[in-house]
């Protein structure tokens, strides 16, 4: 990957062709150093970018919140329609202003340098089309079990980090696995399969039929020391060593959710990486006070079942790390959809219509 000035306020980043690391390190080391709160532009070249996962999104939400910092904008150019798709689905199209063409983001960007301009357009085939969601303009209520309360979905955007009130939040929770004959797939192939069964009690996970595949949906039901949640998750992407969740609108945090396996030097890592906002105020207070604990209870709990089913000892590292302080105020309004006030009020319409459905049966 290369960083390039291009003139006194524009920088050319050339992606590499995997793009799947959540840090995006390079990028931002590169960056740091020359950007110093002038207003400018980052310009991303996608040409050479072959794929990308829900990891990989994270990056460039890194990215937007190091250039928001310094007051440059960024655009991008030699994108297929394949990751036009993804930032869209993302939400990083509301921040990524996307061009046609690299003469038209130079324009854009005041850069006037034509040998910069005259290097060719790569556009490399994608490797990941199949592990996308396709963009959806509103959620559909999915067929569960009657026991899910299942609410808070049908209708509802889904809204990623870019989009929360609160401040943004990266937690990674890391279970390193020395199990011989053990594969990262197998490990992800065991949460996809019992992610719903390695959830604590108070919390409780229904996916569709179909399982844990793109575009699909799985429902959340759970207690809190607020009251109930009914909510849930779109499934954004999926692949034999990742999965990534992203939520609703009304969900308590704005953000994603990535389960992943890797293997380095005879061990696997599992591991589950949040990068989040919470989404309204209400939510945002709940997480200063109870809601984080709660968070980081709920998938140590995950990882400790996975490991006590794999049989191996369940040491849980849990990482947390602020990646924006700042309050979104623009998106003070998604209290409208807060998914508990909602849920809330529809119990007690619930419960009532449980009771007249048994006098109903009685009566028969």
């Amino acid at each position: 990957m290369n960083v390039t000035r291009l003139g006194a306020n524009a920088f050319l980043v050339e992606l590499p062709a995997q793009l799947a690391d959540s840090d995006g390190i390079p990028i931002t080391e590169a960056l740091t150093a020359n950007l110093h709160g002038k207003n400018g532009f980052l310009l991303l070249d996608f040409g050479a970018v072959q794929f990308m996962n829900g990891l990989g999104a994270y990056s460039l939400v890194k990215l937007n919140v190091l250039t928001g910092e310094f007051g440059f904008r960024l655009l991008a150019y030699n994108v297929s329609q394949h990751y036009k798709d993804v930032l869209k689905v993302t939400g990083l199209a509301w921040v990524i202003k996307i061009y046609d063409s690299r003469k038209d983001a130079y324009k854009e960007a005041g850069v006037t340098n034509i040998s910069q301009m005259a290097k060719a357009v790569l556009q490399n085939p994608s490797d990941d089309e199949s592990f996308w969601a396709k963009p959806v303009l509103r959620l559909s209520e999915p067929e569960m079990p009657p026991e899910a309360i299942n609410r808070n979905m049908k209708g509802r955007r889904v809204v990623g980090p870019i989009e929360g009130f609160g401040q943004l939040w990266q937690k990674t929770y890391r279970l390193t696995i020395e199990k011989q004959g053990l594969t990262a797939k197998e490990v992800i192939t065991t949460l996809k399969q019992k992610l719903p069964a390695f959830q604590p009690p108070f919390n409780h996970f229904y996916p569709t039929k179909a399982g844990i595949i793109p575009g699909e949906v799985v429902a959340i039901d759970s207690s809190t020391p607020g009251g109930p949640v009914s909510t849930g998750v779109l499934v954004l992407y999926a692949d034999d060593v990742s999965f990534t969740f992203m939520t609703p609108q009304g969900h308590p945090e704005s953000g994603w959710v990535t389960f992943s396996a890797y293997e380095k030097d005879g061990k696997i890592t599992a591991q589950i990486i949040g990068l989040a906002r919470a989404n309204d105020p209400v939510f945002e207070a709940a997480f200063r006070t109870v809601g984080s604990k709660m968070q980081v209870k709920i998938w140590k709990h995950v990882l400790v079942s996975l490991a006590e089913y794999l049989g191996v000892p369940p040491d849980v590292m849990v990482e947390p790390r602020c990646i924006d302080k700042n309050l979104q105020w623009s998106q003070l309004g998604n209290i409208w959809y807060n998914a508990q006030i909602r849920t809330i009020f529809y119990m007690p319409f619930r419960g009532l219509g449980k009771m007249l459905n048994r006098s109903k049966g009685k009566g028969k």
